[in-house]
């Protein structure tokens, strides 16, 4: 299967986004390794940008051992150093976390409706009326909260499509 055939809601971070982050008053970010099917797990990450050092901070202390860190673009040498990452020549790709809303929901869910499908029949989830699915970011990683009737179940989309 080739990249192309992979749906991928998130905005591709470039330099101009830093510029924008900082003047929308989001000066501290987390970048943090990033699996999606078709990139590359060593060469890939999310940006999740933040207004407080603080909140920046709390999601760094969400992240496991070496998945991510947190920076502050008011510093200098942090600034320079997310600004190489994200030129194109790096051969790194960044992501942005803020893309997904309802309708790239639904495109997702619509893309990987079949592995989504397998997953749910996999972990044998019983069937109540219906299932719902809902994606969200939450600490820079993809996320599904599977409900049908009173069951619930979380997993990380990625290993729901892998």
């Amino acid at each position: 299967m080739t990249d192309s055939l992979f749906y991928n809601p998130f905005l591709r971070i470039k330099e101009d986004t830093i510029h924008k982050l900082m003047a929308a008053g989001k000066p501290f970010v987390v970048i943090q390794r990033f699996q999606w099917p078709g990139l590359h797990p060593q060469q890939t990450f999310m940006l999740s940008a933040y207004a407080s050092e603080q909140e920046a901070r709390w999601h760094e202390s969400e992240l496991r051992p070496k998945e991510g860190k947190m920076r502050s673009l008011l510093d200098l040498d942090q600034y320079q150093t997310v600004i190489k990452l994200v030129k194109t020549a790096s051969g790194i790709g960044m992501f942005f976390n803020g893309t997904i809303d309802k309708k790239h929901e639904q495109r997702l869910q619509k893309a990987y409706q079949k592995a989504v499908a397998a997953y749910i029949y996999a972990i044998r989830m019983k069937k109540e009326e219906r299932y719902d699915v809902r994606i969200f970011v939450e600490y820079g990683r993809l996320k599904a909260e599977i409900t049908s009737g009173d069951q619930k179940h979380m997993a990380l989309f990625y290993d729901m499509i892998k």
